[in-house]
């Protein structure tokens, strides 16, 4: 299945039933951080696969990996203790509202809070975010090259990533000059 797809599928997925294992997260996580339309965003560094944002406004950075027809975002809350997903499509209108959706990144499983609500990024791109109230979230992303949705339900897909891990320690820097 192709990475499209695949996000496709995971936000058509995300109004079925999820079932949710035993995980080490909740999904209770501050959603303040989310970047919105009208937020001072500026360029902090970029490279070949993966671009670090600095949303002024809400005092927080996160990473962006970005194809013709695809975003994936990722970020980190204000206090670093939490942290998030998006993905984003063309021609796509994803469901509104919340839903609970599991995530396995290395094998270690996250259990998180879709938040759907329409958010339009440049080039008609719609989409949502996960949000994991998890420290271990972000180390396992660091190593992933993959994140498998919806392990051992119907709606099982698996999204490459590109090499993050640097992405994130630029992400990282970005914070720290809050």
């Amino acid at each position: 299945m192709d990475t499209l797809k695949s996000v496709k599928s995971l936000f058509s997925g995300m109004t079925a039933a999820v079932l949710v294992l035993a995980a080490t997260a909740t999904y209770a996580a501050d959603e303040n951080v989310l970047p919105a339309a009208g937020d001072n965003i500026e360029t902090y560094w970029s490279a070949k696969y993966w671009t670090v944002f600095k949303n002024n406004s809400r005092r927080s950075c996160f990473i962006e990996w970005r194809s013709e027809n695809s975003v994936v975002q990722a970020g980190l809350t204000v206090f670093q203790d939490s942290g998030y997903l998006g993905a984003f499509l063309k021609d796509f209108e994803p469901p509104e509202g919340d839903h609970v959706i599991d995530i396995s990144l290395n094998d270690n499983l996250y259990v998180g809070n879709s938040t759907t609500v329409s958010r339009t990024l440049s080039g008609g791109l719609k989409g949502g975010y996960i949000v994991f109230d998890n420290p271990n979230f972000v180390s396992d992303l660091e190593e992933a090259r993959e994140f498998v949705a919806f392990q051992g339900s119907p709606y099982k897909l698996t999204v490459k990533l590109k090499t993050p891990r640097n992405a994130i320690d630029r992400a990282r820097d970005c914070m720290a000059s809050f």
